[in-house]
């Protein structure tokens, strides 16, 4: 399969798409046939930019208005918003009441760094629906014991860490993303897992820690939706 998606946000009729490895950026894009899909300088930092000034700016989530203003540089029709992964956390929140949309670059610095509720917060519109896509699993991602404390503390708990008596501990980032959605006051009942582990499962992501900087990466995205 190219291209995942969340049960979720297809039942809100929100167009959208977590790819694999064997998925082009073409297959991305034919899959928002009417829209470009816009994207930012990701920097792995806490900043939300809106659609109409995203392009070149750095920043590491991207707002999408149904209804933009007049002097939005997009055509009428839907706008879709990305974001590029390769063992980060790709997170598509979208508002089923204004049809508004945001992708989010949730490394564990952007984690610590608060992006995922300063998105919520830019959309602020009613309830939100959130994915939480193909990431590194708890199962593969190390890290030191003052990142883990870190990560820990930014989302207000300890079981996101899996701590041992060495150096090292385990993490888990899905985990992370989810308390600071719940914290942001999106309800667990809406906030859907796509799964998948970019570093272990080698045949179906791409991965950053597994590859190197040489590996590729996928673009995850969403569309606005009247």
């Amino acid at each position: 399969m190219l291209l995942l998606s969340s049960k979720l946000l297809a039942d809100q009729g929100f167009a959208h798409a977590f790819p694999t490895r064997s998925a082009t950026d073409a297959d991305v894009a034919a899959h928002f046939p009417n829209a470009v899909i816009v994207q930012v300088k990701q920097v792995h930092g806490g900043c939300v930019v809106e659609a109409a000034a995203a392009v070149g700016t750095e920043a590491d989530a991207v707002v999408a208005r149904s209804r933009p203003e007049d002097s939005s540089p997009f055509p009428a029709g839907p706008v879709a918003v990305g974001v590029r992964v390769a063992d980060c956390v790709p997170l598509l929140l979208a508002d089923p009441r204004t049809g508004d949309v945001a992708a989010v670059h949730a490394g564990w610095r952007g984690v610590v760094a608060k992006v995922v509720p300063a998105a919520v917060d830019a959309l602020s519109g009613g309830p939100l629906v959130a994915a939480i896509g193909p990431c590194i699993g708890a199962c593969c991602f190390e890290v030191g014991r003052d990142v883990g404390a870190q990560i820990a503390e930014s989302c207000g708990s300890q079981r996101v860490v899996v701590w041992g008596a060495e150096d090292k501990v385990y993490v888990d980032l899905r985990a992370a993303v989810r308390a600071q959605l719940r914290a942001a006051g999106v309800a667990d009942a809406h906030i859907e897992d796509v799964p998948g582990c970019t570093k272990h499962e080698s045949a179906r992501f791409h991965s950053f820690r597994r590859d190197g900087a040489g590996g590729g990466r996928m673009l995850a995205a969403i569309a606005t939706r009247r």
